[in-house]
């Protein structure tokens, strides 16, 4: 497990390095004014989630560390962040996750030369990324249930 953990070191440093240059040049301030349009209706988040989203595609640590940012910032309020959080965790930094370790299942084959798993790469991740936005709307509808009732 540890060793596993330091691979991830490279990537997650590389990461940040990009973030900072393109923080310095503006590009986090043009991706929140035109990501918000995109963002609201699909997920209800603001664009200056975007950030945190790519993170958390790539790493878990680095998604919760950014989506902290932005609360306490007073970028994302509670219900926000609630339907963040279950973006999130709807598999977790699938990114990284499935091309370091689950795809090596795309290269068994069964005894008989046929692939094992009969499937793409891309519609796997297409799969995972389809139930991370269900996953954030269904929090979304809860939250709207709930406060009605509260009401």
């Amino acid at each position: 497990g540890f060793m596993f953990a330091l691979t991830l070191v490279p990537t997650v440093m590389f990461a940040l390095a990009m973030i900072t240059v393109f923080e310095y040049y503006g590009a986090l301030r043009a991706a929140r004014r035109l990501l918000t349009p995109v963002l609201r209706p699909l997920l209800g988040l603001p664009g200056s989630a975007t950030l945190a989203l790519i993170a958390s595609l790539q790493s878990t640590d680095g998604g919760a560390a950014l989506t902290r940012q932005l609360k306490d910032a007073g970028d994302l309020n509670d219900t926000e962040v609630n339907i963040f959080a279950s973006f999130q965790m709807t598999a977790d930094a699938c990114i990284t996750n499935f091309f370091s370790s689950g795809a090596v299942l795309f290269t068994l084959t069964n005894a008989d030369g046929e692939l094992a798993v009969p499937v793409s790469l891309g519609l796997c991740l297409g799969v995972m990324l389809i139930g991370k936005v269900f996953a954030a709307n269904l929090m979304r509808l809860l939250l709207i249930r709930s406060s009605k009732k509260a009401a």
